[in-house]
């Protein structure tokens, strides 16, 4: 891992870089997402000695804390980041890595179409169609006793992005084995992508 250099503060660099705009005229900036993430670190590892180069783990971090870090900005930022991705980066990776995700959420609610409940069971059905042969499951169907598996609810999760736009964890999906729960669950991603479009920047202020 590289060495600590350079001292990290929400306040020494202007929030305006890296700026961009968001739907409705929301700042989307890179010095909230910095900030905020300090202030997790610090908070989690009880340490306030963070620069940029600041390793996690080497900090004293651990899984627990660090799925923690991942939990708290998915409620702050409402973005779902990878667990994996932000294991392998510093702090200052990790900030360009959630205000990114933060930029990219945003820019697809505000061109996503209103999705239904219908829409999220017709994406379902057809997945599970796909994926275990299975196309027509009623509410109470439970996912692993069709055939799934980890890998498949890997690749539903992925068909879910990819048609509705809503970034799923895993785990969630595989804590919702039945087509009714996986609608629920992604009836509330849904309606949380959409409310992160108009409240994640007014938030930052």
């Amino acid at each position: 891992m590289a060495s600590d250099r350079s001292a990290v503060s929400g306040r020494n660099r202007s929030a305006g870089s890296g700026a961009s705009k968001g739907r409705e005229g929301d700042e989307y900036r890179l010095g909230d997402v910095r900030e905020f993430m300090i202030g997790v670190w610090s908070e989690l590892l009880g340490r306030s000695d963070l620069t940029e180069h600041s390793d996690f783990f080497a900090r004293g971090g651990d899984t627990l804390l660090i799925t923690r870090l991942v939990r708290r900005i998915t409620e702050r930022f409402g973005v779902a980041v990878s667990l994996r991705e932000l294991s392998r980066r510093n702090l200052g990776d990790q900030v360009a890595l959630v205000h990114a995700s933060r930029l990219r959420s945003a820019r697809r609610g505000s061109r996503r179409p209103t999705v239904t409940t219908r829409d999220i069971r017709r994406v379902l059905a057809r997945g599970w169609g796909d994926l275990l042969g299975f196309p027509n499951p009623s509410e109470g169907a439970d996912f692993f006793a069709h055939g799934g598996d980890s890998l498949l609810i890997t690749r539903l999760v992925r068909r879910i992005d990819r048609e509705l736009g809503v970034t799923l964890p895993v785990r969630d999906m595989l804590a919702a084995p039945t087509l009714g729960e996986q609608t629920l669950l992604l009836s509330d991603a849904v309606a949380g992508s959409r409310r992160s479009v108009f409240t994640s920047g007014r938030q930052s202020d």
